[in-house]
């Protein structure tokens, strides 16, 4: 009878072993293709930026990197002479967008939404300025123009009403640290 009891204790823990075993996984957070969309953006950058004719050219440095956070969440550190900030920036499954959030040590705040840019649009990947209701803020956007892995052009444009064209307000040339950027790229 103990033999029996033996034979089945061991064949119920079989079933229950092999039944955890063939369960499907859950996969881990963040894990959809959806949170890859900005990796490019993902590195050591030294920036550079046209001040006005005559001036130099005004220089930066933002590194941006995944992983305080798992791979949910892509976060931005960016230093210059008289301007430094941080910004985070994640996938919001629920509304199928990427949401950033800037801060910085002037008393700037943005709230911005996006993603890859629309088919036949002369940019990659884009985030525009959220408009709480009943506030009259300028319209506001900034976009990535992928060169290639290491070099990349970012963006800040604004326009007066939803109608007007995208104008420029800041451009920044993008090139990954220890890479060697090509000169005859725009």
């Amino acid at each position: 009878m103990t033999r029996i009891m033996l034979g089945v204790l061991i064949s119920m823990l079989a079933s229950a072993t092999h039944a955890q075993n063939t369960a499907p996984a859950t996969p881990p957070p963040c894990s959809a293709e959806e949170y890859r969309q900005l990796d490019f953006w993902v590195g050591d950058w030294t920036l550079s930026y046209d001040q006005g004719p005559g001036k130099p050219k005004g220089t930066a440095h933002n590194v941006i990197t995944k992983g305080d956070f798992g791979t949910c969440v892509i976060t931005e550190h960016f230093t210059m002479k008289g301007l430094n900030g941080t910004s985070v920036s994640t996938f919001h499954k629920p509304v199928g967008q990427w949401r950033q959030t800037w801060v910085d040590d002037q008393g700037g705040y943005f709230d911005l939404v996006g993603g890859p840019a629309p088919k036949g649009a002369d940019y990659d990947f884009g985030l525009e300025l959220v408009h709480p209701e009943g506030l009259k803020a300028p319209f506001l956007r900034m976009i990535w123009q992928i060169k290639d892995k290491d070099h990349l052009v970012w963006r800040w444009q604004g326009r007066k009403t939803t109608d007007a064209e995208w104008q420029d307000r800041w451009v920044l040339d993008y090139t990954r640290v220890g890479s060697t950027k090509n000169e005859t790229q725009e």
